[in-house]
């Protein structure tokens, strides 16, 4: 038999000792080959990975920049109403409430997404109210109120809040305003009628409300709530006002004309009255003065304010000397009246205090006054609970109260 020899090496040695090494080879190339050419499936997973948070980067992109403009826009529209409105709800003020007006407070933007109320300071000529009378308040968020602005234009159109409905158009020169109100019906013994508020604003150079005109058009009444024909224009009130230089209302005037049903009827003033202001530190003297004259009435009103302008006290005297009282404030630690004390000639005669229950949700009342009379000799032996109607007296031996009876 004839040996095969490699080098002086049997060859079935040789092929014993090179197969391993063969197949090594062999499977290293293989895994050569699976690195350099992975499975397809790998890479189209890879790439839905890779492309999904690319998408959810650029989807949290756009999300938070329209929040971003969506804020912002927010901010824009409140930021227009917080300088707008305060006019608007100052001359609305003036037009149809009695109080007179004295300067409204800026409203603030809560947060970035809501306004704040809208307050004022009145001067009143009697106190009775709990909580802050001397101060209006219109609230400008939640479900009731609605704004309606006209974007060509950028002007408020109307308003819809608490205890407010009403409509507003400029004239050509921007120095007249138009309200419009709700319409009423009127049944009295002229007959029935439909009335609708139509109120003119007219501003000086300075934007300053320097005249307001009140009229009421009078249509005929049919089908019991429907407006019928018009019958006639009603001039109801005139009001005037002047100003200092430092742009404080130093004179106003009202004039208020007789009602009128019938439209041959000619219009005639009924009272003429005239409000001069003086004003010094926190103190504020009210001059008033009727045409013709009265006087019981014409006199002048004294008030003190403190830096909040909280009043302090309330004082009036005629000019006939036969009215001569002063209301002194006292407040809670909430900033609400907590009693009202009448002076009349240095006297203190009675006082008012409020019981508030606000903190409490099964009061029967949110708020109870009490009337305190007070002698002679500066003491209290009656009291009377104005709300409850009880009241209670004081034994003038032992100085002991009764119960509430």
């Amino acid at each position: 038999m004839k040996r095969y020899f490699a080098a002086g090496m049997p060859l079935r040695l040789l092929m014993i000792l090179l197969g391993p090494l063969y197949m090594a080879g062999s499977f290293a190339q293989e895994i050569s080959d699976t690195i350099r050419k992975p499975d397809q499936s790998v890479i189209d997973s890879l790439e839905i990975r890779q492309q999904f948070v690319k998408d959810s980067l650029l989807a949290r992109e756009i999300f938070i920049r329209d929040s971003v403009q969506r804020r912002l826009h927010i901010l824009d529209s409140l930021t227009f109403l917080q300088k707008e409105l305060p006019g608007l709800l100052e001359a609305y003020h003036r037009v149809y409430k009695e109080d007179i007006f004295l300067h409204g407070y800026d409203i603030k933007i809560i947060g970035d997404s809501v306004l704040g109320d809208y307050s004022y300071l009145i001067l009143p000529f009697s106190l009775t109210q709990p909580y802050t009378p001397w101060k209006g308040r219109v609230s400008l968020s939640g479900d009731p109120v609605k704004i309606n602005v006209d974007k060509q234009t950028q002007r408020i159109t109307s308003i819809q809040a608490p205890l407010m409905k009403c409509s507003f158009a400029w004239g050509s020169s921007n120095s007249v305003l138009v309200l419009n109100e709700r319409s009423t019906i009127q049944k009295n013994g002229w007959g029935q009628f439909y009335t609708t508020p139509i109120d003119s604003v007219f501003y000086d150079r300075n934007k300053r409300i320097v005249k307001i005109k009140k009229y009421i058009q009078v249509y005929s009444l049919v089908n019991g709530n429907q407006r019928g024909v018009p019958l006639f224009l009603q001039l109801t009130h005139v009001k005037q006002y002047e100003y200092g230089p430092d742009h404080r209302v130093t004179r106003y005037q009202i004039v208020k004309f007789c009602d009128r049903w019938k439209a041959y009827e000619k219009s005639k003033v009924c009272s003429i009255i005239t409000y001069s202001f003086s004003e010094q530190n926190n103190t504020i003297v009210l001059t008033r003065r009727n045409d013709p004259s009265n006087n019981y009435s014409d006199g002048s009103y004294t008030y003190v304010f403190d830096e909040d302008d909280h009043p302090k006290s309330i004082s009036f005297q005629n000019i006939s000397n036969t009215e001569n009282w002063q209301r002194t404030i006292e407040l809670n630690k909430e900033g609400n009246v907590h009693c009202y004390f009448d002076k009349v000639n240095g006297v203190l005669k009675q006082s008012l205090c409020m019981i508030y229950h606000t903190d409490d949700p099964n009061a029967k009342y949110p708020v109870e006054n009490i009337t305190t009379v007070f002698e002679d000799d500066g003491v209290s032996y009656y009291q009377k609970n104005n709300t409850t109607g009880q009241i209670r007296t004081r034994d003038r031996m032992t100085l002991e109260w009764s119960s509430w009876k």
